[in-house]
């Protein structure tokens, strides 16, 4: 994905009982990804712990960029399926089953959601904003989904 992203959206398919990650470009690709719970609670553990490398969700919350990015839509903005032109991963997606989280020399983290088998998948860069809101993208699905895993995740900290 070289494309600069454009809009990021989670959401619940119940008869799937999965999350339907949904990323476009600002060309118009769209790449989707199915994620199961346990790759969801996975992928929540790494998204806190790099969070927690930057001061926490609360830091990122209260930088300006979070600030403006919130004041434009950021989490209320409908995803705009009728810009997508090409699924350059098929129009079903793939299922997420690995990723690999690094960090990038600008101080981002890339964040590759990858199938069992290829490394044809999503790569995002997200900066420190971003992955705030690509987290809270993610925990809005969860709780779509009724999975509790913010739940499990406090009882194992107490």
């Amino acid at each position: 994905m070289n494309d600069p992203l454009h809009q990021i959206n989670i959401a619940y398919v119940p008869k799937e009982d999965r999350l339907l990650l949904r990323v476009s470009t600002r060309k118009g690709d769209e790449y989707r990804a199915w994620l199961t719970r346990k790759f969801a609670a996975l992928l929540l553990n790494v998204l806190r712990e790099k969070m927690d490398h930057f001061g926490g969700a609360p830091s990122l919350a209260a930088s300006q960029e979070t600030k403006r990015m919130f004041k434009q839509g950021a989490l209320s903005k409908r995803f705009d399926a009728e810009r997508s032109m090409e699924f350059p991963l098929g129009e079903e997606g793939i299922l997420a089953v690995r990723f690999n989280a690094s960090m990038t020399k600008k101080g981002n983290l890339a964040l590759q959601i990858l199938p069992e088998r290829g490394q044809e998948g999503i790569t995002l860069n997200l900066t420190r904003t971003l992955l705030y809101l690509f987290y809270n993208v993610l925990t809005q699905g969860i709780d779509q989904a009724d999975w509790q895993l913010q739940q499990d995740v406090s009882r194992k900290l107490h």
